[in-house]
């Protein structure tokens, strides 16, 4: 099978730091020292007329200097002299680049000048380029981080595209402790020559990348971005964030990067269409990265709640219901079951009110019973602090109990000091979990804490990824 045009940009064997200096502040070189510092395999060439050595290596005076053509360009250098330096590329035979430089479209006319001669000098020579006014990109797996980020991404299997570096800065801090790996970390800026839908089509096919995360302000290309949306959520999860749903966010979008923006309830319709899941805000964009990361696969949508507090439970349920999540009918068997195991007063159905006094046996026993019943497909096991209630071991004790099935189960520790001890056990599962803590309610005072994150998380994880259930259409 040939190799998609775009590999030797995601893969280089060589790499150019065009501005490289051992200056703090110098974005690029930041850059070369995150390079060296990744343990990128491949060949660094740093350049700047300035220096004559970096760190003790040749540093080179321009690309017509360099013993061989590299893979790819980087350019983290003043944007009026950008245009010149593609050009010294294109001469020199480079073919791909990344330009972080700021100063084109976003600052008005005479940056859109600038960025439309860059483009023109870019077509010219046939290279393709990611930016300007980007973070850059990283290949963690390859130690490639050709970004001014201070974090290397773990390697992993989704991939993280987005116009803002921000928020790829945030996530990058928030997987590094969650233990979160990246395929790639894409940063489009303003995508003047590649944009979402060339990206798309790459990670459609990348062996690497088994889900895809998404930050949009605008689209250049909508029939491009579309027809990859539409052919990469045939083969993998894409969860996105898209912006400027509001008049005061466009007026934003169009200052940060000149991107173009487009009615958000047709960009709506179109994203439910292709079956991709569109989330609100950073905290369900970290939900669903916990979520894809677990590499669990649900057969079904069907949802069993434990809690041992009765309005945690209906309100979990009304989200879920919200969502499309089914609230799965316990067979006569695990009726029968919890029946043994449980108080008399238990509720006797779903949601499985195991009672406030409920301790780490009755919670193993309920999740495990629910577990085990074929019309179910995941379980929310949900907790709240009572007088004899001990968070930690029943964490534990739910931990125990998820590893004895391969169906997902998300756990919601509702609180604050009394429910923090049970985070670390949760999360030493393979399965997503959620702290939820007090300061939760009052950010979604319609649902429980959390179960606007962690219930989204679930309507991503309690579904078949056949594009046939309507569970992986739609918002979260």
């Amino acid at each position: 099978m040939s190799q998609h045009y775009l590999h030797p940009l995601f893969n280089p064997a060589s790499v150019a730091v065009f501005g490289a200096s051992e200056r703090e502040d110098s974005v690029a070189g930041v850059i070369y020292r995150n390079l060296r510092k990744a343990g990128y395999g491949g060949r660094i060439f740093p350049v700047n007329p300035k220096h004559e050595t970096l760190y003790g290596e040749k540093c080179y005076a321009g690309a017509g200097e360099l013993p061989e053509t590299p893979d790819l360009a980087i350019i983290a250098t003043p944007a009026p002299t950008v245009p010149g330096i593609m050009e010294s590329c294109g001469k020199r035979g480079v073919r791909y680049a990344v330009v972080l430089s700021a100063g084109f479209r976003e600052v008005g006319p005479q940056g859109a000048a600038l960025e439309e001669n860059l483009l023109a000098i870019a077509h010219r020579y046939g290279i393709r380029f990611i930016g300007p006014n980007c973070l850059g990109i990283q290949r963690p797996s390859l130690g490639l981080n050709a970004t001014f980020a201070l974090d290397n991404g773990l390697p992993g299997n989704l991939a993280l595209v987005s116009q803002s570096g921000a928020l790829c800065t945030a996530m990058l801090d928030w997987a590094a402790s969650n233990g979160i790996g990246f395929s790639s970390v894409v940063s489009t800026g303003a995508s003047a020559d590649l944009d979402f839908g060339e990206i798309l089509d790459y990670l459609a096919y990348d062996p690497a990348t088994r889900g895809i995360l998404m930050y949009i302000e605008g689209i250049r290309d909508a029939r491009r971005f579309m027809s990859a949306l539409r052919a990469v959520a045939r083969l993998k999860p894409v969860v996105l964030i898209k912006v400027g749903r509001h008049a005061a966010g466009l007026k934003a979008v169009q200052s940060h990067t000149g991107a173009l923006v487009g009615s958000d309830a047709v960009f709506d319709a179109l994203v439910r269409r292709a079956g991709v899941v569109r989330v609100d805000t950073i905290l369900q964009l970290f939900a669903s990265a916990k979520a894809l990361a677990s590499r669990l696969q649900p057969a079904g949508n069907r949802l069993a709640i434990v809690t041992n507090g009765g309005g945690p439970g209906v309100m979990a349920t009304d989200r879920a219901v919200d969502l499309g999540v089914r609230i799965a009918e316990l067979s006569p068997q695990t009726l029968e079951r919890l029946n043994a195991a449980l108080p008399p007063n238990w509720s006797h159905g779903n949601p499985v009110d195991i009672i406030g006094d409920a301790g780490a046996d009755r919670y193993k026993a309920a999740v495990e019973t629910c577990l085990a019943d074929r019309g179910v497909d995941g379980v929310l096991v949900m907790l709240t602090p009572q007088a004899m209630t001990k968070p930690t071991e029943a964490a534990q004790a739910v931990v125990e109990a998820a590893r004895t099935s391969d169906k997902p189960v998300l756990a919601c520790w509702i609180g604050e000091d009394q429910v923090a001890g049970g985070a670390p056990c949760s999360r030493r599962t393979t399965s997503p979990s959620s702290s939820s803590r007090s300061r939760r309610w009052r950010s979604s005072p319609s649902s429980p804490p959390s179960t606007r994150t962690s219930a989204s998380s679930c309507r991503r994880q309690v579904r078949s990824r056949s594009r046939r259930n309507p569970m992986w259409r739609g918002r979260a």
